[in-house]
């Protein structure tokens, strides 16, 4: 009983410190900041770039042309991934993934995180497993392989997307 109290103790106490000190950095960034802004010239800022899902007409052709690459011009354009949160919603093929008998047996169950990175074509690059059930991962992570998205463009530039797809595995 004592070591719980003496862990929730450190616990608030660290937290504390950690607010104590982010406001102290930041009061001193701040007046830094505002005495910079005075003695400059202030600029106007351009308003956020645009991002945009295209929808497809059809099926998704990722797995049809597996070994387009980008070209040599779109490949130097190619810019940092943007994050994209949870992406379940965004699919345009999205398959479940079969329940492995292993984890049946087990009894096992709950969601699977699954992060993945989407192509400018909207195909999935790579797949990996960020939590969930150890026995329920790997058909999770290989169902969002499968998954196909529409293409997400930035300043009319087609980017690439990180993101989650979470899959809920139910016992019957």
């Amino acid at each position: 009983m004592h070591r719980i109290i003496i862990n929730l103790f450190v616990a608030l106490l660290t937290f504390a410190l950690g607010i104590v000190a982010s406001l102290l950095f930041n009061g001193v960034i701040s007046s830094s900041a505002e005495r910079a802004c005075k003695s400059s010239v202030v600029v106007s800022q351009a308003p956020p770039p645009k991002i945009v899902s295209e929808p497809i007409s059809g099926r998704c052709g990722c797995r049809q042309d597996e070994d387009k690459t980008l070209s040599t011009e779109e490949a130097s354009q190619s810019r940092a991934p943007i994050i994209g949160g949870i992406l379940n919603g965004k699919a345009i093929s999205l398959p479940n993934p079969p329940y492995p008998p292993i984890a049946k047996a087990a009894r096992a169950s709950g969601n699977v995180a699954v992060e993945i990175l989407i192509d400018e074509r909207g195909c999935v690059q790579s797949a990996r497993a960020v939590g969930g059930h150890p026995l329920l991962q790997s058909a999770a992570t290989e169902a969002a392989r499968e998954a196909c998205f529409s293409p997400t463009r930035l300043s009319g530039q087609p980017v690439k997307v990180k993101g989650v797809l979470t899959y809920n595995f139910v016992l019957r």
